[in-house]
């Protein structure tokens, strides 16, 4: 039983190398796409790759990020090398498994669950950060340090996706949906991740600015729901700045526990979890069958070379 990492990146120098270090602990394979970034964050994951087998580079190119087309294509290009009975798992960058998805999966899941969602802990930037990056008290040399030991104040989020999945032959995962068909039977545990989307102002700002331009696009703006469009569209980063004393923000040091949260809005009621237990049990490689195929030609969506231009010009002052 081995794990795979499907791992898509963009300007995110600051904390890839931590989030590579986290996931070579405990992943078999890190498949790695770099999706445009004009910071260090390639030459970073190529470094790491020249030390480390287990790091594969898929590629780089400006590409819009798309939970669907992009994160099906690299299962596509990666599940030539799995087997049945590995898993295979999405990550993002910004992301430090609290519990190593093996330990979670020997220690938490029962022998039928075989689908997995997140439980993120969103660690926030606080007001209080902030106006120590505007007094120079903290500064980019700062970014030298564990992110775990600059951000320390999280919130629980409800909101919750598929994350880890066991894998079979005959699934499929087409550009046309965020995550393979029948993928499995839903754990109820969720996997403890930590969360660190907003890191310092510069970052989020420039978080900000490339969402923007991105979502300016109206070929690529069109293709997100409502909420997804607004959040994406947002270009004032201080919008996500927290007051230190806001509702449920909570101290977390390093090297201990979080609490333990039992969200089970992934979850559906129980007479039509029993159906699919049953239906997962002996149906799914049948079901496959009558499932749409991925295939070489859904790559994911490039970037027209005039928005990439834009992209560069911002991120770049």
């Amino acid at each position: 039983m081995r794990f795979h990492v499907l791992l898509p990146f963009r300007d995110e120098a600051d904390i890839i190398g931590q989030c590579l270090k986290d996931l070579l602990r405990w992943a078999d394979t890190v498949y790695a796409f770099d999706t445009g970034s004009v910071d260090d964050g390639w030459e970073i994951v190529e470094a790491v790759a020249s030390r480390d087998r287990r790091v594969k580079l898929l590629g780089r190119e400006p590409v819009y990020f798309s939970e669907a087309r992009l994160r099906g294509w690299l299962f596509h290009r990666a599940r030539r090398h799995m087997r049945d009975g590995d898993w295979f798992l999405r990550a993002d960058a910004d992301e430090i498994h609290h519990i190593p998805p093996p330990e979670f999966v020997r220690d938490r899941l029962r022998r039928h669950e075989t689908v997995v969602y997140h439980q993120y802990y969103d660690f926030r930037l606080r007001q209080s950060d902030v106006v120590a990056w505007e007094t120079g008290a903290e500064t980019i040399a700062d970014r030298q340090r564990p992110i775990d030991q600059r951000r320390r104040w999280f919130m629980p989020n409800a909101y919750s996706e598929p994350r880890l999945c066991r894998y079979r032959e005959t699934m499929r995962w087409p550009a046309t949906v965020s995550f393979p068909f029948n993928a499995g039977y839903l754990a109820r545990e969720r996997l403890p991740i930590r969360h660190y989307p907003h890191r310092d102002p510069l970052q989020l700002q420039r978080r900000c600015q490339l969402r923007a331009v991105m979502m300016a696009d109206s070929e690529n703006s069109a293709n997100w729901s409502h909420p997804e469009r607004h959040h994406w569209s947002e270009t004032d980063w201080r919008r996500f700045v927290v007051a230190d004393d806001a509702p449920g923000l909570t101290y977390w040091t390093p090297g201990a526990d979080l609490p333990e949260v039992r969200y089970t809005n992934h979850l559906s009621p129980l007479p039509v979890r029993a159906l699919q237990r049953a239906v997962h049990a002996v149906a799914l490689p049948i079901v496959d069958r009558i499932r749409a195929q991925a295939s070489d030609a859904d790559y994911p969506q490039k970037i027209p070379s005039d928005v990439t231009r834009r992209l560069e010009q911002v991120l770049r002052e």
